[in-house]
């Protein structure tokens, strides 16, 4: 690193310990430098000094402020937006006095305090996805808010030391559209030392994450129910879409091959998918965001040493290719993935798992770690200036 301890807060407007891209950034940083978090909720580390912001409605004055903030958004009067704020303002009150070299800012919702913090060596803003088309499939987010995150991607983004997101399609995307470029940091899951499980009769399909209809996940139960295969599939479902789980549950069938698992969490997530042979990572491209998703559920199969199967979305169809790790479906219709189960032989997927074991560590989230490094070096530069105490 650069021999300096930097104070540097990672913020974002979510629970902070659901949070894990930001974790994981913590968890690099904090080795060398003085990390702060702030976020909803808890303390996410001991050992970490923490900022709990409270969850308020996203603008002031109740039914009144939300009235003058749809105005604002329809008449694209957004730099009135600011002052309306509630969660900046309650995070400038609860930072104010302090000092930082860099803050990371995590979405776009936590641009304006980010720059309002001032820190030294500038703003990271980590947008994750792409975020004009991140609530796509709802039409008054489309009238409303898309429009107000274009502008911020025109006018406030470029204003950053440095951008990061999760994969090379939304990058371009970026770019393309905004003229600024981003730093790749993908999804990848911490290294778990474990080694994949002998594949028995039958061959045991998961899926783990969010409920979502937009996530289609009923491609996935449709195909296993279409397959002849010795197979069974385990669903840990996240997420309060009652209708997309009443879906699922009604395709199931009550195929006894197809089960509903409780979620369990994420600390143990990794060790019990070990348990299983094949991870199954399929998302049509309803969004632009699916189109080039790239999740964390992909690596944690990695880490879990599983063999994959994934359509053919570009951004897992190179992984998968370029490691050997499963398989890319021709398309994202359930009778393909119905054939391509059919297909398998338990050899094979010995070999995925196999390629998984071995590329667990190229593959991890402390590979991710060198980027991080590189980042945070050039923005610090070698006058960092004098170091004060890092305050809790």
């Amino acid at each position: 690193m650069t021999g300096v301890r930097a104070r540097i807060l990672v913020l974002t407007y979510t629970p902070f310990a659901r949070e894990p891209r930001a974790l994981k950034q913590v968890r690099y940083l904090k080795r060398d430098h003085e990390v702060t978090t702030a976020g909803f909720g808890p303390a996410p580390f001991p050992d970490v000094p923490h900022v709990e912001i409270p969850e308020l409605p996203p603008y002031r004055w109740g039914l009144l402020g939300k009235l003058l903030a749809a105005g604002f958004l329809l008449l694209h009067l957004y730099r009135l937006l600011p002052p309306m704020n509630a969660l900046d303002r309650a995070t400038a009150r609860l930072l104010r006095g302090r000092e930082w070299d860099l803050v990371i800012g995590h979405d776009v919702k936590t641009i304006d305090i980010s720059f309002a913090l001032a820190p030294r060596r500038g703003v990271v803003l980590d947008l994750h996805e792409y975020a004009p088309r991140q609530q796509e499939h709802s039409l008054l987010w489309r009238l409303l808010i898309a429009p107000y995150f274009r502008w911020m991607c025109r006018t406030r983004v470029p204003e950053a030391a440095a951008v990061v997101t999760v994969s090379q399609g939304i990058a371009d995307e970026y770019e393309r559209r905004f003229g600024f470029s981003s730093t790749l940091v993908v999804n990848a899951t911490p290294y778990e030392q474990l080694a994949p499980g002998p594949v028995e009769g039958p061959i045991r399909l998961v899926h783990s994450g969010g409920v979502a209809a937009q996530r289609r996940l009923d491609i996935m139960v449709r195909g296993v129910r279409e397959s002849r295969a010795d197979v069974t599939l385990d669903l840990y479902l996240v997420g309060d879409d009652g209708d997309t789980m009443t879906q699922l549950r009604e395709i199931a069938d009550d195929d006894p091959r197809i089960r509903f698992r409780d979620p369990v969490p994420y600390h143990e997530l990794i060790r019990t998918l070990n348990e299983y042979d094949l991870g199954l990572s399929i998302f049509p491209p309803t969004t632009f965001n699916l189109a080039w998703c790239l999740p964390n559920k992909f690596f944690d199969f990695i880490q879990a040493r599983l063999g994959v199967i994934v359509g053919p979305s570009p951004e897992m169809e190179r992984f998968v290719e370029q490691y050997g790790i499963g398989l890319v479906l021709p398309d994202f219709e359930p009778v393909s993935l119905a054939h391509a189960l059919d297909a398998l032989s338990r050899e094979t997927v010995e070999g995925w798992k196999r390629s998984s074991d071995a590329h667990a560590s190229d593959l991890s989230s402390e590979s991710q770690a060198a980027i991080w490094e590189d980042l945070v070096r050039r923005l610090l530069g070698d006058d960092t200036g004098e170091r004060r105490p890092a305050r809790a």
